[in-house]
């Protein structure tokens, strides 16, 4: 489901009427059945998301903060999220305020990289991928969209999400990381690819974890993501994602 925090939020589309009823899910559905187009223009659409890359580097603030089963905020921790952008890949530095590190390097064309380190230390490939940030519901692994790099992408259909036109992509993995994701399906703007929605399922095929972008706020003429959230719906935890944006 570009990269879940900023790198991800460049992803993330902006729905016209944010603050409107919701659409409902299946408005306008349209399902595709045949298996060959599902392959072909799932491999294509997932090979175009892969290709989004930020336009320019830069640092970003955000706070993390992290609620309980009963909705009660247990944490709030303040992050730096540095972007540099190469001639064919790009890196991300999450640095949480109790100097935790992590690192994610995207390319079109290859799964991401990880490490992991201290702030003001050397950082080291990552062994786990599921190790939460921070304490909070974002694993390691949600940073870097991997499932968009799987051999089976399917195109199941095209529907009504947000108020948004969107393709529906199955992207599925017959070995799955224990504790994993087995198969997420993604609701992406039609035209600009942006993600509207995205769910994580296990590899016994029950739900994980849902994101969604919560709030915008218009800067300088465009909307931009002022609030994504990630929830657990196995441990009933959430963590909201909160973008230090000027408000116009």
């Amino acid at each position: 489901m570009a990269c879940w925090l900023t790198v991800l939020a460049a992803q993330f589309v902006a729905v016209s009427v944010l603050h409107a009823a919701p659409a409902k899910p299946t408005e306008g559905e349209r399902i595709i059945t045949d298996p060959a187009i599902q392959s072909a223009e799932g491999q294509r659409i997932a090979a175009e998301v892969r290709t989004l890359a930020p336009k320019a580097s830069g640092t970003n603030s955000a706070v993390l903060r992290v609620f309980d089963a009963r909705r009660k905020v247990r944490a709030e921790i303040p992050v730096s999220i540095r972007t540099t952008l190469g001639n064919d890949q790009w890196q991300t530095d999450y640095v949480s305020s109790d100097g935790l590190r992590f690192r994610v390097t995207r390319s079109p064309t290859a799964p991401s990289r990880y490490e992991t380190g201290r702030a003001d230390g050397p950082l080291q490939p990552a062994g786990n991928l599921l190790v939460p940030f921070s304490g909070s519901d974002f694993w390691l692994v949600d940073l870097g969209l991997d499932f968009f790099h799987w051999p089976e992408q399917r195109l199941v259909k095209k529907e009504q999400r947000r108020s948004e036109t969107c393709f529906v992509l199955e992207s599925v993995t017959a070995k799955p990381v224990p504790g994993g994701y087995s198969r997420v399906k993604t609701w992406l703007e039609e035209k600009s690819l942006g993600i509207v929605a995205a769910e994580a399922y296990d590899a016994q095929g029950k739900l994980l974890k849902e994101f969604q972008p919560k709030t915008f706020k218009k800067v300088d003429g465009q909307w931009r993501l002022k609030e994504m959230e990630i929830r657990n719906e196995q441990t009933d935890t959430r963590t909201s994602l909160i973008f230090d944006v000027e408000v116009q």
